[in-house]
């Protein structure tokens, strides 16, 4: 309620000027330094959650991926399998035919070791991917931590300045 009776103490700004202005700015100054603090952690948890987001998707990419490649590969063997059948009816009649698709035989089945090859590859980066990720959730975890330590400590001053 406003005093429109004016019967208060009237305010000493120079004392408020010289002496508590002072201590209040620097309470302000201490303020605005951990919110910056706190917004930087905030702004850290952000871009890993981002990361690993991205990092998620491109391991559901490239599992999805591997795994149509395993099925041409299995389809590739299945298919050759089958032909290797009909050719053997065949051997006794088509003996050159057969010398012929034993080296497109060759040919696949080398085809299919380097897309082998590059399969393990892939899954040797997606490991690799998924330790990054494990050591970057463990860094997260490490940094709230912290991050909640240094805020307790701060409710405690703000709590102290205030009592």
């Amino acid at each position: 309620m406003p005093n429109t009776s004016n019967d208060s103490a009237p305010v000493d700004y120079v004392k408020y000027f010289t002496d508590q202005l002072p201590h209040d700015l620097a309470r302000l100054a201490t303020l605005r330094d951990e919110l910056a603090i706190r917004q930087g952690s905030i702004d850290a948890v952000k871009q890993t959650v981002e990361l690993k987001e991205q990092a998620a998707k491109a391991l559901a990419d490239a599992k999805a991926e591997a795994a149509a490649m395993l099925a041409e590969a299995k389809e590739t063997t299945a298919k050759a399998k089958e032909q290797k059948r009909t050719l053997d009816e065949r051997e006794k009649i088509l003996d050159v035919r057969v010398k012929d698709f034993e080296t497109g035989m060759a040919k696949r089945s080398a085809d299919a070791d380097a897309r082998d090859f590059r399969l393990a590859v892939r899954e040797s980066d997606l490991t690799k991917w998924q330790e990054t990720l494990t050591a970057a959730d463990a860094k997260l975890k490490q940094d709230r931590e912290a991050l909640d330590a240094r805020v307790k400590a701060f409710q405690a001053k703000v709590a102290a300045l205030t009592a």
